[in-house]
């Protein structure tokens, strides 16, 4: 075989997502829609279950979700607030960069038992209810 710049190794793709890797990735995709919406907005177009809003002096304000629920980057915050689109959208890019680090998984994790404990509870009084 001729010698070339490719770079074989004897590796298997892994079957299953860890639970931390999954909310990773539902946090970056739904990111990623957002930033889509953001850019339909900009064009004049109608979108709907948009996580931003602009304010009346002009401030842009995002909050950040996993699921229904506010995901806090700092005890109490969990909304962006950006001065223009482009601004908002880097931010979202550095909490993708962050996300996909490891950087939000004690936060994506506090979310997911948040929702978890929701269901639980929502399960326990609807079979109360029976």
């Amino acid at each position: 075989m001729a010698k070339t710049s490719i770079s074989l190794v004897s590796v298997q793709k892994p079957t299953a997502n860890t639970p931390i890797l999954q909310r990773r990735n539902k946090l970056t995709s739904n990111i990623d829609q957002q930033i889509t919406k953001i850019g339909l907005f900009r064009d004049g177009k109608r979108i709907s279950r948009e996580q931003f809003w602009v304010d009346g002096t002009g401030a842009i304000f995002f909050q950040l979700r996993y699921g229904k629920q506010p995901l806090e980057l700092e005890k109490g915050k969990s909304t962006l607030k950006a001065s223009t689109f482009d601004d908002l959208v880097e931010q979202l890019d550095q909490i993708k960069t962050i996300a996909v680090g490891g950087g939000l998984d004690d936060a994506l994790a506090g979310c997911a038992n948040a929702v978890r404990s929701n269901f639980k509870a929502a399960k326990d009084k609807k079979a109360g209810k029976n």
